[in-house]
This record gives C-alpha cells, structure tokens and sequence, in this order.
C-alpha cells in the first residue's frame, strides 16, 4: 500500500491537522486529493524524512528495515515499537495478518537518504528519543541538566551539543519543548530546588492543558529525581513498563503457572497492572477486570494475586514521585513521614472505599465522611500482614474531590470551608 491510498481514509479536517503539524502553507482550500498529494509530497521530501527517521530508537529502526522488505509479525515485544511507527504515519497493519508493513512510498524514499550521515545522527536521535519517552512517563518537568544525566550514559556530547540535537526534532515527535525559567514564572527558584536549571526546563507540552503543569508541580514538591539506568530507558521502552522487576516477574509467574495463561497473555495483564497501579487505581479493579473476562479463580488465589498487585503497586515508578516507586520513597524518608499507597491520587476516596472492610479489619480507621482539607491513607510497603504506614494528605481547592464526584475539592466538598 501506499501512503497516498492510506491517506483517502481520513477525513479532509483531519489532513489539514496533519499539514498545519507539517507546516504546509496554503492548503486549505485545496481539494482532498490535492492536500493528500501535497502532504505526501512534503513527508517524502528528502529533508522532512531525515529529520523524522532519525529519531526512531534502535529498536523501531530494526524493525523498520525488516518491514521495508516485507511484511514483518510484529512480537509482543515490539508492539509499543510497531504502534508507534503506526503513529508516525510510516506504515500500517496488514489486514487480517496484523503484520507490520511499510508505505511502499516511504520504502523507496527511505532508500535514498540510509547513508552514513543518517545512520550516525539516528543512534545519537533515537537514544535521546528514549530518554524523552521516560521523561515524559516518570517526569513530565525537569531541568535539561537531567535529560542529559540520562543521555550521556549512551552518548558523550555536550550538553549544548545535546540541546542542539533536541531544536532539531520535530515537535509532535518529543511532544515537550525547552523553556527558561523565567518564562515558566521560575526565576526566583533556589539553586538547591531539584528543578533549578542554568539551562532550562523542559516541559510536556500536554500539561498545559487544564492546569496541570501547576497541579504536577504540587505533587512532585522537592522530590529528587531517580535516574534509570540505560537497561532501564530500553526496558521501559520496549515493553512499556519495568517488566524485569522482581514483582513483576513474580505476577507474570502468576498468571502463566496459576492462573495458566499463555504467554502473550500474561505480559499484557502485567501491563495492564502498571497502567492501573501507574493511573493510582485500586488493585481490586484488575480481578474485576479479569473476572469479566471469564479468567477463574480458585478462592486461595484470590488473596496471593492480591498481594502480589499491592506489591506491584508499591514498586511502580510515578510520576508524581519523579520516577521513584513508592516503596524507594519509603526507604528514603524517616518512618513518621512515609508517603500513600496513592499519592494525591484523585481515586483516592474511591480506592479507600474499595479497601475499607480489610483494613478495618486489620484495625486501620477510614474516614470518608468528613468534610476536610486532609485526607487520612495508608499503604503497606512491606507487604499486607506487616504493619500498616497512616499518612495524611493536603487537598487543595483546584484538586478533583476525593469524594469522588468528579468537581473540584472546591466546589463540592469544601464548598464551605
């Protein structure tokens, strides 16, 4: 297939999306067709490829050259890898194989640009490419200085030879952009805050929306900042989470030798662990979902899968604690002052609610009636027969209300306050 023929599936509307992101001029009162020819046109050109396929990782670019000769099975492996080449508008998949294919027009362009030059500019592209897809799961702001932290482990230029590299990826590629201090409302920052910067902050961009920025930054406070090993940045982008972990290697365990699922299957339920443990879910919701899908359980399991996913939970990298599990936070701070389970979660009240007979039975108060600016949790980062960690949490105005209701805290339950 071609790209041209890929394109008459979109509606006009959505093309002139994908030229103003192309920065086409003039095109929107072209016909249909003619946007799609000019689009095509200007993705093909030699300099826009380039610029866009340098910036696959290692791993997206194995798998481009594979599909550039035929159509490729794609591996559980290398399914975040093939969707985002999908993303990229560099290929599809094949109908009803769901093997991954290039744009026969984008093959034949690609083969005229794989010189040395491009070869050396995308090893350096795709590794900082993988730095920012951590950035922008664990962290969302930072200063530059800690991109580069991450990015020399692979590559030894400067950091101003980095930054160089970073103005000269397309935008809707790194999804973030570098902004001075002072043009965040920043400049009065200590040096000694974890976001300082001599360089600047980089941002994802999508936090501007709704304020998020501000309500990320309330909930990172002056955390540190982990920085993952160069085995981690190419785990977590592979297969999309830490699957190497010791707690996940015990789920994944779990369900191919207990639960008795193929392989295929248990991996993608262990990411569907991340996502909820990441998104500050309950772990109950995952046996919902499973039951749902008819997976028995035999009644002894119910409660070895539930420690296994409040183990899970508790060794998730969040955002909200720049890329620290919450068990890492919980070694690091003094015992009277250890984090939630779920921290500033706005599923808060409904997690505490899904627990609330266990840890009244383990002796654990739960409130969730009074109308407060604090609202009382607990975790249990040693496991659920060890000793249960009380914390309180601050809600503040622009916060959703832990109530559960959807408003924010300020229009619903602290209303009157």
């Amino acid at each position: 297939m071609f790209l041209r023929e890929y394109l008459t599936k979109y509606t006009k509307e959505e093309l002139l999306d994908q030229a103003r992101s192309f920065e086409i001029k003039k095109c929107s009162g072209l016909r249909k067709a003619d946007l799609i020819d000019r689009i095509v046109d200007t993705f093909c050109a030699e300099e826009m490829l380039r610029s866009r396929l340098a910036c696959l990782t290692k791993e997206q670019m194995d798998l481009f050259r594979k599909a550039c000769i035929s159509p490729t099975a794609v591996s559980v492996n290398e399914v975040v890898d093939a969707m985002q080449l999908y993303r990229y508008w560099i290929g599809y998949f094949e109908n009803p194989t769901d093997r991954f294919c290039v744009f026969e027009d984008v093959a034949v362009a690609f083969s005229k640009i794989d010189d040395k030059a491009f070869q050396l500019k995308q090893c350096r592209k795709g590794w900082l490419v993988k730095c920012i897809h951590f950035f922008i799961q664990y962290y969302g702001i930072a200063p530059i200085e800690v991109i580069y932290e991450m990015y020399r482990q692979k590559v030894k230029d400067s950091i101003d030879e980095m930054i160089e590299i970073l103005w000269e990826m397309p935008v809707d590629i790194v999804e973030s952009c570098l902004f001075t201090m002072d043009k965040l409302g920043m400049e009065g920052w200590p040096k000694e805050n974890p976001l300082y910067s001599e360089k600047g902050i980089f941002v994802h961009l999508q936090l501007f929306e709704n304020e998020e920025f501000a309500y990320l930054l309330r909930q990172q406070m002056d955390k540190d900042f982990y920085i993952p090993s160069a085995q981690q940045i190419d785990e977590i982008c592979r297969t999309g989470y830490e699957a190497s972990s010791s707690e996940y290697k015990k789920l994944e365990s779990f369900f191919i030798k207990k639960l008795r699922l193929p392989y295929e299957q248990a991996v993608t339920w262990c990411l569907q662990v991340w996502a909820n443990s990441y998104e500050g879910e309950s772990p109950s919701k995952i046996i919902n979902k499973m039951t749902e899908v008819n997976i028995v359980f035999e009644e002894k399991m119910i409660n070895e899968l539930l420690e296994l996913l409040v183990a899970a939970h508790n060794n998730t990298r969040m955002k909200e604690n720049r890329g620290y599990k919450p068990s890492e936070i919980a070694r690091k701070m003094p015992i009277d002052k250890m984090p939630t389970i779920v921290p500033a979660s706005s599923k808060a009240a409904a997690i505490l609610k899904d627990a609330a007979p266990q840890l009244q039975a383990m002796g654990v108060p739960v409130d969730l009636n009074r109308n407060t600016d604090v609202i009382q949790t607990t975790m249990f980062p040693r496991g659920l027969n060890e000793e249960p960690i009380r914390v309180e949490k601050k809600i503040y105005p622009n916060d959703p209300c832990p109530c559960g209701s959807g408003k924010k805290y300020k229009k619903c339950c602290g209303k009157n306050n």
